[in-house]
């Protein structure tokens, strides 16, 4: 019995040990879309915008960096809200603990991360140094 126990904790030792990309720490981040999504709207000029993914424990601080002519806005925004990656997504949770955005997580390694929101903005992360 004692040798059943210790394989079975050997097993689930392996098991849990996958080879997950670690998200903690600052990645320098890239928003963009297509132009083709949004049609000719008045003003805008950019469909890039710069920012920072900072995960911290459970907790995620998004800032980005918006400017006059950009698609995605003029200010700049910071937020911070839990996070939990499972499966292929990234999910945001707000303050009543339901999913909020969710990312599809279309490819990750140690130093980047390709997320994309809805069908038509893709977010670049490489991991800061």
């Amino acid at each position: 019995m004692k040798k059943f126990i210790h394989l079975s904790l050997i097993i689930f030792s392996l098991l849990s040990c996958s080879p997950e990309v670690k998200l903690q720490g600052a990645w320098d981040a890239i928003w963009e879309t297509s132009p083709e999504s949004f049609g000719d709207i008045a003003g805008i000029e950019s469909f890039t915008m710069n920012g920072k993914f900072i995960f911290h424990g459970d907790s995620i601080t998004i800032i980005a960096h918006g400017y006059k002519g950009c698609v995605f806005g003029v200010d700049t925004i910071q937020h911070s809200q839990i996070w939990k990656s499972q499966n292929d997504s990234l999910y945001l949770i707000n303050e009543t603990n339901l999913k909020g955005i969710s990312y599809f997580i279309k490819s990750k390694d140690e130093t980047s991360i390709e997320l994309q929101l809805m069908e038509d903005i893709f977010i670049h992360l490489k991991k800061s140094i």
